[in-house]
């Protein structure tokens, strides 16, 4: 595997190393066009055959209300209709230019089937178990609704869902239909930044108790107080409705972290008086990090200067392919209508790539003959697509060529700079170690931390593993545990492994068999390899408890009516088999 996995108890450590980096000059293009900022905002209160909510339409009408003191144009709908719903977004999606800065906030049910995320209409018929695509086909596919954005040539897209309640179709002694709550891990295309009310896994709490009169869910709330702060990136918005949304969802013994990720480039800034972070602040950060910053990109209603747009930088892929005449000719027989799918097919990151549509390729399966080729027509057909270069990169550090590997590691630089995780998180990895570079472990954390404040999973659970064991930073289990959890929200499942695991010993928090099993559960619904051996081979290295609460969840999803001791019996296994067939979240992938 590429990333670090937290080791159980007395296990050797694994970590496999990828790639790193050279400080060269940034060079980046753009384009002038003006902007305008448009939003549609969505609460959905009086549903017909499913639980009603009580505060979906205040709390749009609320963000409505705040986005407009902002400089939006804003399109308010409450209790849509399946029919009324696409007739609002079509509207909205035609109101949308190349170029503009779309907004999209959802409050009300949604529902994770397979891996795919759905938006509930009030009128959405019974759904019985066993009518999967009855329910697929009423409901609005979340990823249909930001390619169609991407489509309109939105340079912004900002998509905000209170969606993360518990499944409204949730069975009792027959099986679930969907997942038992919240929503899956969102992978968002480039120039979209995702926020959910609450991580992979998790729901979203209404109210915190029956005396809690605020008109506004324990998200909203601070959604609202966060993004009319002046002067604060969204990056950091998120990371501060992060820490109040849990703070609060604690006083009442839930656990609610609110996920994001980030695939813009540049920062946003949602609220501001037109002054961006001062340079000096921003000339010690690279000095830190010893890396440029891609350009900024601030938003304000008050300035009506042209928009600027960066251009992804292929400079060290250019480089790259003009001294590589023999690859750019075996590239030729590549370049069909299916390219992009060949060059993640053989060179693909998987999970950790934020856009991946692949499963992993083994690093020891890698054909370079293949994939290298391929990635380059996959390239040239799709320059800004950067998961494509990062593909490429991956394929030449497996070349036996040392100057396949320089500029390996120079596309990835690239990438880094054009604020793509993915890139940052392989240089950290190549500093930890020693890569090209020589091995330097608080260059690693850096890098880490760089990818995970961008919404990486993998980033946040290997800078988490650090602080566990005090590589390159102060040893510190209760940052371990922050972290961990953090990965864990995000949807990174060896991150939700990672964490099952310190909830079930208690380092650095208290122990919780219950959350430590339904993270555990939902790691093994992704394909992770780990929790599938915490499972079946490790399970006797887990609290009796943590098991005891594994066998309650399955018979939560109506897969299991055996006895709930934290004995691990035949029956049990065959739930848990039956629980990955029959509520996969991302089938055949692993960490």
């Amino acid at each position: 595997m590429d990333a670090i996995m937290k080791a159980r108890p007395n296990s050797k450590i694994r970590v496999v190393l990828l790639a790193c980096a050279f400080a060269v000059p940034l060079s980046a293009g753009f384009e002038a066009r003006a902007e305008k900022r448009v939003a549609l905002v969505v609460g959905n209160n009086a549903y017909e055959s499913v639980p009603k909510l009580e505060r979906a339409v205040n709390d749009a009408k609320a963000v409505s209300s705040a986005l407009e003191i902002m400089g939006f144009q804003v399109h308010l709908a409450t209790d849509l209709g399946r029919r009324d719903f696409i007739r609002q977004l079509s509207a909205f999606l035609d109101r949308v230019e190349p170029g503009d800065f779309a907004f999209l906030y959802y409050a009300g049910h949604g529902i994770e089937i397979r891996g795919t995320n759905y938006i509930l209409p009030t009128d959405l018929p019974p759904v019985d178990q066993g009518q999967e695509s009855l329910l697929t086909g009423e409901a609005v596919p979340i990823d249909k609704i930001l390619s169609d954005l991407q489509d309109r040539g939105a340079r912004v897209t900002i998509f905000v869902l209170d969606a993360c309640r518990d499944n409204p179709f949730r069975a009792g002694a027959t099986r679930t239909v969907g997942g038992a709550r919240g929503l899956a891990m969102g992978t968002p295309p480039e120039g979209v930044f995702l926020l959910y009310s609450a991580g992979v896994g998790q729901s979203a709490l209404d109210r915190l108790s029956d005396s809690d009169f605020d008109p506004n869910s324990v998200f909203t709330r601070v959604f609202l107080k966060e993004i009319q702060k002046k002067d604060r990136s969204l990056v950091d918005v998120a990371k501060s409705i992060q820490v109040a949304v849990r703070n609060l969802s604690q006083t009442v013994s839930h656990t609610q972290v609110p996920a994001y990720y980030d695939q813009i480039i540049g920062q946003v800034y949602l609220a501001s008086d037109g002054i961006a972070p001062a340079k000096r602040d921003q000339d010690e950060a690279v000095a830190k990090n010893k890396l440029p910053q891609p350009p900024t990109v601030t938003q304000t209603p008050s300035q009506q200067q042209p928009a600027i747009r960066p251009a992804f930088n292929n400079r060290a892929f250019s480089e790259y392919l003009g001294r590589q005449s023999q690859l750019v000719r075996a590239a030729h027989k590549w370049a069909t209508p299916n390219a992009v799918a060949m060059c993640d097919r053989l060179a693909s990151y998987g999970l950790d790539v934020p856009d991946s549509r692949a499963p992993r390729v083994e690093l020891k399966d890698i054909n370079i003959k293949e994939a290298a080729p391929a990635c380059i027509a996959a390239i040239l057909q799709a320059p800004a697509t950067p998961r494509l270069r990062a593909q490429l990169a991956r394929a030449l550090l497996r070349s036996p060529s040392k100057a396949d590997g320089v500029y390996a590691l120079d596309i990835l630089l690239d990438l880094a700079r054009d604020g793509y995780p993915a890139g940052m998180w392989q240089i950290a990895i190549a500093h930890l170690n020693g890569v090209v570079v020589k091995a330097d472990a608080s260059a690693a954390a850096s890098w880490f931390r760089r990818a995970a404040d961008k919404g990486l999973g993998a980033a946040m659970s290997d800078l988490a593993y650090l602080y566990e064991n005090g590589i390159g930073v102060l040893k510190d289990q209760a940052e371990a545990a922050r972290w961990f959890e953090r990965a864990a929200a995000s949807g990174n499942p060896g991150g939700m492994r990672n964490y099952a695991l310190v909830l079930d010993q208690g380092e650095g928090v208290d122990r919780d068999a219950r959350q430590a099993a339904e993270y555990l559960l939902t790691a093994f619904r992704m394909g992770s390899d780990s929790a599938r051996k915490s499972l079946f081979e490790l399970n006797a290295t887990w609290h009796a408890d943590t098991k005891s609460e594994v066998q309650k969840l399955l018979g939560d999803f109506g897969l299991y009516r055996g006895r709930t001791d934290g004995e691990f019996d035949t029956e049990t296994f065959t739930a848990l088999n039956a629980l990955q067939s029959s509520n996969p979240v991302f089938n055949g992938r692993n960490e």
